[in-house]
């Protein structure tokens, strides 16, 4: 069987508990100690340990293993501030030439939702970032979240990717095969990877829940499942942070996969990365996806604007791009960017288990807040832009 394997990995830039007090005083809104400390945290549990084994891996099958990493702009401009180590290391995992980047959206954003054209402005920034650090051009897009639907497989097809990632949740999949190739209405030369979403949560989710019935799950019968897929490619896909992070070191997540992976090249099977899965099969349908899904637990959006609060912050980030942009400020437009993180909106419900805040409704006022002082700085370089003009004009 071919199978293509994907990790992605991102870290949020949280903000500062952002007061009523310091809007139009205090421009800065990023707890940036904490942001380092995180990083530096989630980097010598996971990142820097999975990188040793998945370049062990390659050396030990002698090329033979391949995989994907989606790493977003911001985990990358973290780590060349507070770990440059970490950016080394996903060097010498390119360099093996067994690894391929992806393209995503620069800030892990949800532009291609609310703003086509800010979209392809992160997904550019992104490629030209990826270009600069590891020496290559991503062929294949993964949005945030594994955003999928007609309109983004058009957005993909027309800023020239060969493929894009999706999840194959029930509601999208519905009767078709996940292990095969699909493509978006009139989008065929713009091919559809479907995550084989049962295993990959297999391996992310249930492999340390003692009430799976499959617990404890052996790395050679993860192999010998993976052997008996029937169709064109198994994309596994998942964080990154399940190897040692979600899953820490002494649940042998780091043994596991080593036995996983090498199991599964003894069975005969081949490792292809996505653009490799992309080139080599054709698109066995049409997938028709008018609304958007994900590769959240029920496919949807409602994650990041299922709420008013999460809508109405949504709503006044994405107003403010054609101010932001006739700033020409190129860090006041940086900064913007930053703050439209689908985390920052992620923070604001109630079931989630990641955020640094006492309550979604901090989330969402430290957040309205910082927003709230950006446009007070934008209305101010307005004013600035109108005075050199008419200076001009006299």
């Amino acid at each position: 069987m071919n199978i293509s394997l994907t990790f992605y990995a991102h870290q949020p830039n949280r903000l500062i508990p952002y007061d009523f007090f310091k809007i139009g005083e205090h421009a800065f809104y990023e707890d940036d100690e904490l942001n380092g400390r995180v990083l530096s945290e989630v980097a010598e549990r996971c990142y820097l340990p999975a990188n040793r084994l998945m370049k062990q891996l390659i050396e030990l099958s002698d090329g033979k293993f391949k995989f994907a990493l989606a790493l977003s702009g911001v985990i990358l401009e973290q780590a060349r501030y507070h770990r440059p180590d970490l950016i080394e290391s996903f060097r010498e995992l390119a360099e093996t030439g067994c690894v391929e980047f992806l393209a995503m959206p620069y800030y892990a954003s949800l532009a291609s939702l609310y703003s086509t054209g800010e979209f392809a402005e992160q997904v550019n920034e992104h490629v030209d970032l990826i270009e600069d650090l590891f020496g290559q051009k991503p062929k294949v897009l993964w949005n945030t979240g594994m955003l999928y639907s007609n309109a983004i497989a058009a957005q993909a097809f027309d800023l020239g990717f060969s493929g894009i990632m999706a999840d194959g949740s029930s509601r999208l999949m519905s009767n078709r095969h996940t292990n095969d190739l699909q493509c978006a209405p009139l989008i065929a030369k713009t091919k559809t990877l479907i995550r084989n979403r049962h295993l990959s949560n297999d391996l992310a989710n249930r492999r340390t829940d003692p009430s799976w019935s499959e617990y404890p799950l052996s790395p050679y019968t993860f192999a010998d499942w993976l052997s008996q897929q029937e169709g064109q490619v198994v994309n596994i896909s998942m964080d990154y942070e399940t190897l040692g992070e979600r899953q820490p070191d002494s649940s042998g997540v780091f043994e596991f996969w080593r036995s996983m992976i090498m199991a599964t090249l003894f069975n005969g099977n081949v490792f292809m990365t996505p653009s490799e899965a992309v080139e080599s099969f054709d698109s066995v349908g049409t997938l028709d996806c008018p609304s958007p899904a994900t590769c959240s637990t029920y496919g949807t959006t409602t994650q990041w604007n299922g709420n008013v609060m999460q809508q109405e912050a949504l709503k006044k980030i994405y107003d403010l791009e054609a101010a932001v942009k006739a700033s020409e400020d190129r860090d006041m437009i940086h900064v913007w960017r930053k703050l439209q993180s689908a985390d920052h909106f992620h923070y604001m419900e109630k079931s989630n288990g990641f955020t640094p805040y006492p309550s979604p409704y901090d989330a969402y006022i430290y957040y309205m807040n910082a927003l709230a002082d950006l446009q007070v700085r934008v209305k101010r370089q307005a004013e600035l832009i109108h005075k050199a003009h008419k200076a001009t004009l006299a």
